[in-house]
């Protein structure tokens, strides 16, 4: 083969390749989106459950604070999305989400005053993507129970709690809740 040949087959091979190369299209990696447009994006109703007012928090972690609430105000719920050290994988099993939710169950359940009284009954996974303690106990003479639960979407920490008076049947249903917000975090 000439010199001529070899070139103009190196040039050939090298178009293949550019071709090649621009009809693939580069992986795209999304960007963790921020605890602002995760909180956003949470939906106006979860399982019975209306959206309320969003705060902006500092503290554990900076982030936005959603409230929802059932009609009457009869159970409460309320969302936390923070900003962690590092982007997280969705789920429970971050050492960061870990120790955050033996945190925050511990600030949970020594709560605000004698006056209330609130004990992990068990923990257990809820859709697949929180860590959950079940809790009981009294708000004053109230019976309540409830969840506090931790987990990670979307590269950030999400911090989720809902409480209600203790009644059967009860007043609202905090699995379907932590279901629905589950399925909002992952779209």
């Amino acid at each position: 083969m000439t010199a001529r040949g070899l070139a103009l087959g190196a040039a050939l091979l090298l178009a293949a390749c550019a071709a090649e190369d621009a009809a693939a299209p580069a992986p795209a990696t999304p960007p963790a989106a921020t605890p602002e447009a995760l909180a956003d994006r949470l939906p106006e109703n979860l399982s019975g459950f209306s959206r309320g007012g969003t705060a902006v928090i500092s503290a554990p972690r900076p982030g936005r604070e959603v409230a929802y609430a059932t009609p009457g105000n009869r159970a409460a719920a309320v969302v936390q999305v923070l900003r962690p050290d590092a982007p997280l994988a969705d789920g429970f099993r971050a050492p960061e989400v870990e120790a955050e939710f033996q945190r925050w169950t511990g600030d949970v359940t020594r709560g605000a005053g004698s006056h209330r009284r609130l004990r992990v009954v068990r923990e257990t996974e809820q859709a697949g993507l929180f860590r959950c303690a079940e809790l009981e106990g009294a708000y004053g003479r109230q019976p309540v129970e409830g969840k506090a639960c931790v987990g990670a979407a979307a590269g950030q920490m999400v911090r989720a709690r809902v409480s209600m008076p203790r009644r059967d049947p009860p007043v609202a249903d905090a699995e379907a809740f932590l279901r629905d917000l589950a399925a909002s975090l992952r779209r």
